[in-house]
């Protein structure tokens, strides 16, 4: 299996910049430098690229964009930006970093004849931030598009006011150009006040409605997404909100020729490879995420079928492992749960790195919460539940085991579990459903990285380098569920 985590270095990936071009996927992504894990020196970046022609088989090139010598306004960094081709071309707008200039950030331009060698413009920075409006320490993250209902190109930059409260300020600024040289300020496209920084924006346009994506930090880390009629907004949040979970981050994405779009997204490493230290800028890429418009602009989020027939080549076999409860298996690819009023749960015994898990579970007593248990004990006290939630319509990636106020550990003699930045439900989405409904769901395990797709609708990412005695199994805790077409492949 040869979906792209990172360069054969072992550098940690950061941003992702997608583009496609005469059948061709470029992923260009920042890296980050080696055993760095703290600002400024962490984010110090690269521009590198891999090429594809089917998502799955990846070729590295050469770096693209390194940063400059002092005082070069790109000395810190070369941060993220998009990649256009216009006038027989390629574009890259990307972000300088100088931490000590008077704009520490600055949109800057470089050029290409063969999507492989760049030159950077001497004539960088372009756009600088106008201070009678906006901070000067957010300015970041250009994204360039030809607008053909505006009939010119525009370019979006993540921003902040310089007025406004102080965590809410942040805002997608608009410019427009016809000729990718001279730039018209057109004021905030977007100003929710909800986030301190809108990060890597993007705008497009499926089927009737416009898309406005950007990442923030400062609220449970994530990429979000919002809709309109128009691309001017009113930007609204969909019921479906985010293209992932909490640790997709930064996506961003492309169209190929037969439109369909596809984003990529860094899963966050942490400090030292524990599950107890701090979350870092960068890591591995996830799997890439197929967007599908829905009737009312809520996007489906699908695992494309290239990278889901590459997980189907060999079949692996095993055994199921009733723990507790009452579970009936039907050959080797169903099981029935019952367990009204009372929990049950068994294992499967797959010993493998890096498997992709496949079912379809039919709920059909559901009073409480059932799903899968990932990467758990023999007791089912440690590690992640995916459950689904009848009552809440909801799915979620539950962190075992859950906190206790320090009284009630002390009375039990329970250590006091430190807190997570993510809280008890690392990821969570609304998922409406019913009981005889049936959900599909694929978990892909590759070492510490956990990717989860639930009824082609939504998608959780996550990573836990704690090794558990069991990778993966079922529960239901006051349901009746069956589990069908269980199939183990790599």
């Amino acid at each position: 299996m040869k979906v792209f985590r990172r360069l054969s270095s072992g550098l940690s990936c950061g941003d992702s910049i997608p583009f496609y071009h005469d059948g061709t996927y470029h992923l260009f992504f920042l890296s980050v430098p080696a055993n760095t894990v703290r600002y400024p020196e962490r984010t110090r970046n690269t521009w590198q690229h891999v090429i594809s022609k089917d998502l799955v088989n990846w070729e590295e090139l050469p770096p693209v964009l390194l940063p400059g010598e002092e005082p070069a306004i790109d000395a810190d960094g070369c941060w993220t930006g998009s990649v256009l081709y216009a006038d027989h071309k390629y574009h890259i707008f990307y972000t300088g970093y100088h931490i000590n200039a008077q704009f520490p950030q600055t949109i800057c331009h470089a050029t290409s004849d063969d999507s492989i060698t760049w030159v950077k413009d001497e004539k960088s920075p372009y756009i600088v931030p106008d201070t009678r409006y906006y901070e000067s320490i957010d300015w970041r993250d250009p994204y360039i598009f030809y607008n053909e209902d505006d009939g010119c190109y525009w370019m979006l930059i993540a921003a902040r006011k310089n007025s406004g409260p102080s965590n809410r300020r942040g805002v997608v600024v608009l410019y427009t150009t016809k000729d990718l040289v001279h730039f018209e300020h057109r004021g905030p496209i977007y100003e929710p006040y909800h986030t301190n920084c809108p990060e890597c924006p993007e705008m497009y346009k499926m089927g009737n409605y416009w898309y406005l994506v950007y990442s923030r930090f400062s609220e449970r880390a994530q990429t979000l997404y919002r809709v309109s009629k128009s691309p001017y907004g009113p930007w609204r949040t969909p019921k479906f909100d985010g293209i992932d979970g909490r640790r997709f981050y930064a996506a961003k994405s492309l169209v190929d020729d037969n439109g369909r779009r596809f984003y990529f997204a860094w899963i966050h490493e942490r400090e030292n490879g524990t599950d107890q230290d701090l979350w870092q800028t960068g890591g591995d890429f996830g799997i890439p995420h197929e967007v599908i418009p829905m009737e009312d602009g809520n996007l489906r989020v699908v695992m494309p079928k290239e990278v889901c027939r590459a997980f189907k080549g060999t079949k692996i076999p095993y055994k199921f492992m009733p723990k507790l409860g009452n579970i009936k298996e039907y050959g080797n690819t169903s099981l029935e749960v019952n367990s009204a009023g009372t929990l049950s749960y068994g294992y499967f015994d797959i010993d493998e790195p890096e498997f992709m898990m496949e079912c379809v579970i039919k709920a059909t007593d559901p009073a409480d919460y059932f799903g899968l248990s990932i990467k758990t004990d023999e007791d089912l006290d440690n590690g992640y539940l995916l459950a689904f939630n009848i009552a809440n319509q909801q799915v979620s990636l539950n962190k075992l085991p859950a906190p206790l106020d320090p009284f009630w550990s002390t009375l039990s003699g329970k250590p006091i579990i430190p807190p997570e930045v993510d809280g008890p439900r690392v990821c969570e989405k609304p998922f409406p459903f019913k009981p005889g409904d049936y959900i599909n769901v694929k978990v892909v395990m590759c070492n510490d990285l956990i990717e989860i797709f639930v009824g082609d609708t939504i998608a959780f990412s996550y990573r836990s380098y704690t090794e558990m005695p069991y990778k993966i199994g079922v529960f239901a805790q006051d349901c009746s569920v069956e589990y069908h077409n269980l199939a183990f492949t790599k």
